[in-house]
């Protein structure tokens, strides 16, 4: 999946966690955003330099 770069992007990152069946809440002390369904948020997203990969299984 290609996912926005940086830190605040958080309008996009709500917008395709709400549409992804496999977001998963991260543990509570890992949340960087206040909105719980976003992919800042997601269990599934490991941290990079520039922003973040989502490593969702795929199918």
């Amino acid at each position: 999946m290609n996912c926005p770069k940086g830190f605040s992007a958080y309008h996009e990152v709500r917008v395709i966690a709400r549409a992804c069946e496999q977001f998963g809440p991260d543990d509570e002390d890992e949340h960087t955003d206040m909105v719980l369904v976003s992919c800042y948020n997601c269990r599934y997203r490991r941290w990079l330099t520039d922003g973040f990969e989502c490593l969702k299984p795929r199918p």
